[in-house]
């Protein structure tokens, strides 16, 4: 039985669909394998595995097939889940919707949450803490830097072109993260519906921190949380490096996310 008769028995489809189908899940398995292969190996390795997981459930199930309506319809589920799973994968990248994860971590979704791969894939070696009064994290395997804001420095405007996404949670008012977007918005950083606050979104860090993808944006990264801690000097922030989740991240790109109340302003 040669895969397009193995294809078209288990789907009940004649042998033109047949090709068609395989065709198109060809397609959809280089793309799955393509993407993964632009973020990292093991993101690869791990895309493969999926792919290959795949293969051996369906042509399992073109071997006991056998009229079976059970069958047939498991079958479509299965090329309608992958299908599904490689738009996802493609979404990721782009982040579109925002609400799904980066890449290496979608690959990971079955299994570990989002918040914890994204948490695990953190580079801490170059954490940097914003503020004398900001808390000390755990190291979690990397020592923390501490850069200390010169007394009395006013913020000034950025040359920054990159873009700004602002997600904060319930712990912080939305009418706290306008002003503090408006703020940043007036002194030129490019910030994303800043008339908004940004996204509200259920989970956060537990720190106020910026997040910067690109190893070239970690000193437009670090201004940013200086420009902050000019504007609330009570209110300690970090700088943290995901530039292992930042392959298809565009260069520029800067997250701030609030999870503690902000202080008076300077």
């Amino acid at each position: 039985m040669n895969p397009i008769d193995a294809l078209s028995q288990t789907l009940k489809i004649n042998p033109d669909a047949a090709r068609l189908v395989s065709a198109g899940l060809g397609v959809l398995a280089a793309a799955a394998i393509l993407i993964s292969w632009g973020s990292d190996l093991e993101d690869l390795r791990l895309a493969a595995t999926y792919v290959l997981a795949f293969a051996c459930v369906v042509t399992l199930l073109a071997f006991i097939a056998r009229n079976n309506r059970m069958t047939m319809v498991l079958s479509w589920i299965l090329v309608a889940g992958f299908g599904m799973f490689v738009l996802g994968l493609v979404g990721s990248v782009f982040r579109v919707p925002p609400s799904l994860p980066p890449t290496p971590c979608y690959l990971r979704i079955l299994f570990e949450l989002p918040e914890t791969c994204i948490e695990s894939l953190r580079n801490t070696d170059n954490d940097l803490r914003i503020g004398s009064a900001a808390p000390v994290l755990a190291p979690n395997g990397g020592p923390e830097r501490i850069w200390r804001a010169q007394d009395g420095v006013t913020p000034e405007a950025t040359d920054h072109q990159g873009d700004v996404f602002v997600q904060f949670t319930e712990g912080v008012r939305q009418s706290e993260a306008v002003s503090l977007s408006e703020a940043l918005a007036k002194l030129d950083w490019q910030i994303q519906e800043p008339s908004t606050g940004g996204e509200l979104v259920k989970v956060g860090p537990d720190t106020n921190e910026v997040r910067y993808f690109k190893a070239a944006d970690r000193e437009a990264a670090i201004a940013l949380a200086q420009t902050i801690h000019g504007l609330h000097p009570d209110t300690p922030i970090y700088v943290r490096d995901f530039t292992r989740l930042g392959a298809f991240s565009r260069e520029g790109r800067l997250e701030l996310w609030l999870s503690q109340p902000l202080g008076p302003s300077a």
